[in-house]
């Protein structure tokens, strides 16, 4: 055997060795099944089925365990000619060498009756796997001999509870559906009823598929398995239970939308908690208040980072710190770098606790900052460095959880806008594979929709793209309804996307789970004032006063892109009421079109462009023939960029409405023959529309 060969059969060996340590107690045909399975030890079963057969008397166990004695101690046996037994492999200090150990010395204590009785046992276990693979069985008729139906040491049942935490918080693609997750847990409930730790994991699980019946009967269970019913009624032990029951069971209503049930559980859990003086209860239901209350948040949130910090709480108050500096950006005029100190107070913590799941949430939100505040280059180079992060984290495995998510989502948005379709659908299939299952599913489910609706609306499917702002809708309500309004502004049909930011200016703020604070709202009144100066040109005095109330508002939070977005509304608004002068000298503020260029998406960077090139044109004088057609050549040459980039994007109203403008610009510089191949194309694109516009020239910006 070469030693390739070996590692190859020793890496195969420690495998599935560790597989059947974990799991519980498996019958002789699935043992058999799993190490044929493995390919480097195909010709192990023939050794393993002959060495059973041997064990034909108390004598050969007695031999047996002796031979363990010798492996485990490092000294030759008859059992090192397999070369996997060899010392490399199993060692005092290993895991298999641990559970040899441990099995070793509960053989020992046995007496020789009880050891009699274990090998009476083993010959029934041997013989009825050798009757069942006699049998011929196939895989349905192994289904009766699942692992479902096989016994669960307490231990077995600990260890395998703590690697599917680990892996749901750390890694959920690698831990088992919540389909295989429940019947494990139902399996290892049938040998150990009173194990806790399984009833809380399978109320988690519940949490996952939304299921509240099957959450709150697991919760129920999993701290009635906790008391002890010896203990009298008033002794603290129980109170504990008590508190912390009533606490996640708030939590749980909250999961669900239930506000009014929460609050009532948060107040029996405060009481509990006020009765046995338990400050870190009491701690841990003020930062629940803060996320079911709408009232009183700033002082709420405040007062649980001072006490959290005096309690030496640190991991709340890192997560304290971090919901601060979130509630500060969308509540609150609170300034970027008081937003962005608190998130490095918030670092400090995390780096000293090596708090991994909150390193990440606090990267993860800086990026999510950026983005909000217009800096997209920014939140997509704090979203890199996050991903590098998690690539070079020290002596330890990576993360997956929610921040590393959300950085991804951020990578995949910034791909979107720059129209680079292939690589965000690319990384959409990533996330689907791991991230499968809801709650962090909604996250690129989210991506994925935006991804379809921007596809849909480029390409002039208003009906598809309605469907899937409907679905948008369903993952973030006033997302969708933007999603709505937006496309019934562009199919035409004013009445309607003006009754649904209606809806949002009307409902938005009595809304009990705000997610983004002013931003949604400025959206919904620049969407409002669009409406304005495209159904209605007598509209546009109104349309510009929402502007400015717009621009006020963006103002005072410190909303740098939608400050320009703004500006570039007004700007087209003064073209509209053929004021050129005004429209060019409000587009040169450094505020528009350098914030734009900078860090606009390639949508409002094309289409800033094309505004900028009309406007310059009505600028120019048209009384010195040289240097007005010059004008209009230049003219012509930058609509080819703005068109290339509606290309790339796909945007096919927006590719006309620039052929269509230089079709006239050739017009007027006498160039008949490229006049008619802009006026062909136009016309091309215009007969490939799934549904036609409303007008032949786009009237919104």
């Amino acid at each position: 055997m070469t030693t390739s060969d070996k590692l190859l059969l020793q890496k195969s060996f420690c495998i599935i060795a560790l597989k059947v340590l974990h799991g519980p107690d498996l019958g002789l045909i699935e043992i058999r099944n799993i190490v044929a399975a493995a390919p480097a030890l195909s010709t192990i079963p023939i050794q393993f089925g002959e060495s059973l057969k041997q064990l034909n008397g108390v004598g050969k166990l007695l031999d047996v365990i002796e031979e363990l004695k010798l492996i485990v101690n490092g000294e030759p046996s008859q059992l090192d000619k397999s070369s996997i037994a060899s010392g490399t492999v199993l060692t005092k200090t290993g895991c298999i060498g641990h559970f040899l150990r441990r099995f070793i010395v509960f053989f020992e204590k046995l007496t020789f009756s009880e050891v009699s009785i274990l090998h009476a046992a083993y010959t029934i276990y041997y013989e009825e796997g050798i009757a069942l693979a006699q049998c011929g069985s196939s895989a349905a008729n192994l289904n009766r001999h699942k692992w479902e139906d096989k016994p669960w040491s307490r231990r077995q049942a600990e260890l395998f509870l703590c690697t599917q935490a680990a892996l749901y918080e750390n890694d959920e693609s690698r831990a088992l559906n919540p389909q295989e997750l429940q019947a494990k847990i139902t399996s290892m409930l049938k040998s150990n009823p009173d194990l806790a730790e399984a009833h809380f994991m399978s109320f988690l699980n519940y949490l996952k598929v939304n299921d509240i019946c099957g959450a709150m009967k697991t919760l129920f269970h999993c701290f009635d398995r906790r008391t002890n019913p010896d203990v009298k009624v008033f002794n603290d032990d129980k109170s504990k239970e008590h508190r912390y029951a009533a606490l996640n069971l708030a939590i749980l209503h909250h999961h669900f939308g239930h506000t009014a049930e929460a609050v009532a559980c948060l107040k029996e859990a405060i009481k509990i908690a006020h009765e046995a003086n338990d400050l870190l209860c009491l701690q841990h239901a003020l930062s629940w208040l803060y996320r079911f209350s709408n009232v009183n948040k700033d002082n709420l949130i405040i007062q649980c980072i001072i006490k959290t910090f005096e309690l030496n709480i640190s991991y709340t108050t890192s997560l304290a710190l971090q919901d601060f500096a979130q509630y500060g950006s969308v509540k609150t005029a609170v300034k970027p770098k008081v937003l962005f100190k608190t998130l490095s107070k918030s670092d400090v913590l995390n780096s000293q606790h090596s708090f991994k799941d909150l390193i990440f949430s606090n990267n993860a939100m800086k990026s999510s900052l950026w983005r909000l505040y217009g800096k997209t280059l920014l939140c997509s180079l704090w979203a890199h460095e996050l991903l590098n992060l998690n690539t070079f984290l020290p002596q330890t495995s990576a993360y997956y959880g929610e921040g590393y998510l959300q950085s991804v989502c951020n990578v995949a948005l910034h791909l979107l806008a720059e129209g680079e379709y292939a690589l965000t659908n690319t990384i959409l299939q990533y996330m689907k594979t791991k991230y499968p299952h809801e709650p962090l599913a909604r996250n690129w489910m989210l991506v994925e929709n935006w991804s379809h609706y921007t596809l849909a609306l480029y390409h002039q499917r208003y009906s598809v793209a309605e469907e899937v702002a409907q679905k948008i809708k369903v993952l973030d309500k006033w997302e969708g309804l933007l999603k709505m309004a937006e496309v019934n502004l562009y199919r035409g049909e004013f009445t309607r996307a003006h009754a649904i930011v209606g809806v949002i200016l009307k409902h938005y703020n009595r809304d009990e789970h705000l997610n983004d604070g002013k931003y949604c709202l400025l959206r919904a009144k620049l969407l409002q004032a669009e409406i304005y100066y495209t159904s209605n040109s007598s509209a546009v005095g109104v349309a510009e006063t929402l502007l400015e109330t717009c621009l006020m508002e963006a103002t005072t939070s410190g909303l740098a892109y939608l400050i320009a977005l703004i500006h570039l509304h007004i700007s087209h608004s003064f073209l509209a009421q053929s004021m050129p002068t005004q429209a060019l000298r409000n587009l040169k503020q450094r505020k528009c079109m350098t914030e734009i260029m900078g860090n606009g998406s390639l949508y409002d960077r094309a289409r800033a462009n094309q505004l900028y090139i009309r406007i310059k044109i009505l600028n120019s004088d048209k009384s010195q023939e040289e240097s007005y057609r010059k004008t209009l050549l230049q003219a012509v040459n930058d609509l080819e960029t703005v068109k290339n980039d509606f290309k790339k994007l796909e945007a096919n109203a927006r590719v006309k409405n620039v052929l269509n403008i230089q079709a006239h610009l050739y017009n007027a510089l006498k160039m008949d023959t490229e006049r008619n191949n802009c006026a062909f194309e136009c016309q091309r694109l215009d007969l490939s529309f799934a549904e036609r516009p409303a007008s032949k020239l786009l009237r919104y910006l």
